[in-house]
Order: C-alpha cells, then structure tokens, then sequence
C-alpha cells in the first residue's frame, strides 16, 4: 500500500480542476482527496450551517438527512467542515474530504445536492454565486476553486469501496441469519440452502451512515483561545 503524490492534472476540464492531491493506491483501488477554503462573509449565519448539516427539515429534500443523500451517492468515505481563520481571508471556511473515483467524477456527483443545499453553505463565503440566476453547477465551479493540497492523508480501507463494504457486511448478516436456521435442526437443509442462497442474490441495503454537528457553532464557531494555549503570539 502507497500514497503518491500525482502531478497531473484531472480530466475534469467542466470543473477546472488543478492537482488531484494525494491519492493512496492498494492494487487497482484507489482513495481520493479534495480539501478547500473559502473566505466567510461578515456576519455568517452559523445556525444556517448546522440546521442544514444535522436536521432534516432543512435538508431538500426533506425526505432524507444530510447523511442519507450523501450515502446515497456512493463514492465518499468521509467529510469534514470547520471554521478557522487564514492569512488569505481571515474568517475561513474549510472544508476536507476523501472519497473513490475521481475528482471529475466526484463533483459531477456533487452536483447532485442540489443548488439550494450547496448555497446554504457556500452561499454563506465571498464571491460564491447565489440568487435566481445561480446553478449548482456555478456553486460547485466556485467550490472546486477554494481546492488547497494536502501534507498527508490516511484511510484504513482504500482496497475497498463503499459499495463492497456494504455487499460484504449484508452476506455476513445472511450467513449469519443462514447458520442459526441450521443450527436448529428443524426443517429441510435443502429448503435451508435454497432460501439462503436467494438472500444473497438479492440487492444489499445501504448501511446506515452518521454525522455529527457542533449544534453550538452559532454561538462560539472556534475556538478562540489557541494561541494563548500554545504560548504564540498571534498574527497581526
């Protein structure tokens, strides 16, 4: 297992992508990243973040979570916001994932949360297009923008895909459903066999995904003492 550092550029000329960032390989498998900033408005509205992260009514469609539609498109492995402040912006909007596939594909899919739900978040940064006349696609342009690279990245599973992760932990639940049938002893084996092997040919459901949201962001959205704790004056 390697983590290389690629110095060429993506095919995702729609998106104007530059360098792919570290990419970690296990055979033909490969781990992607993506991290960004952008530069916060005066006066963001912080509860707007969370309320869109972690409750469902504010999410569209309000039928799923943020965690549900981000399972939903399959290639992400994890995701992080947070609040900082930058020698370029000063109040800063920080944003870090990993995902499979490429970055070509992974903001194609990106795309698909809609323009309503990316604006809740970019819309809230300088320079990020909202209003009537804004796409989803002009948000994702401007998010793709913000890209940085990354020193180092690490996942504890690159040679499989959610997907595999997902079949494989559907077949042992079956197997395991299979082998307490069994252990009973009651009934045809056969029958038995026959049932278990219809299971496993039968589609996998999603394995519940997570999040967790610093509902108390809009109230204090970093921390604002590290400086003090680590002895260092602050930048002017």
């Amino acid at each position: 297992m390697s983590a290389e550092h690629s110095t060429q550029t993506t095919g995702g000329v729609n998106w104007g992508l530059r360098h792919p960032g570290l990419i970690i390989k296990d055979g033909e498998k490969e781990v992607h990243e993506f991290t960004g900033m952008w530069p916060l408005k005066p006066g963001v509205d912080y509860d707007k973040f969370t309320k869109k992260l972690s409750t469902r009514e504010y999410w569209i469609p309000p039928t799923m979570s943020f965690s549900e539609a981000t399972t939903l498109l399959g290639l992400i492995r994890a995701a992080r916001w947070f609040v900082g402040t930058s020698t370029e912006f000063g109040p800063t909007l920080y944003f870090v994932t990993q995902f499979d596939s490429s970055l070509q594909k992974y903001f194609d899919d990106f795309e698909l949360n809609g323009k309503e739900n990316l604006e809740a978040i970019w819309g809230q940064c300088i320079g990020c297009p909202t209003g009537p006349s804004a796409t989803a696609r002009d948000i994702v342009k401007y998010i793709v923008g913000g890209q940085i690279k990354t020193l180092a990245v690490y996942d504890a599973f690159p040679g499989l895909s959610n997907s595999q992760i997902e079949k494989q932990a559907d077949w042992y639940a079956k197997t395991q459903k299979f082998q307490r049938a069994v252990a009973k002893g009651d009934g045809k084996l056969e029958d038995k066999v026959n049932a278990f092997l219809s299971e496993l040919a039968k589609p996998f459901e999603h394995v519940r995904s997570g999040a967790a949201i610093d509902a108390d962001a809009a109230k204090q959205p970093q921390f604002t003492d590290v400086a003090e704790r680590l002895g260092v004056k602050r930048a002017a």
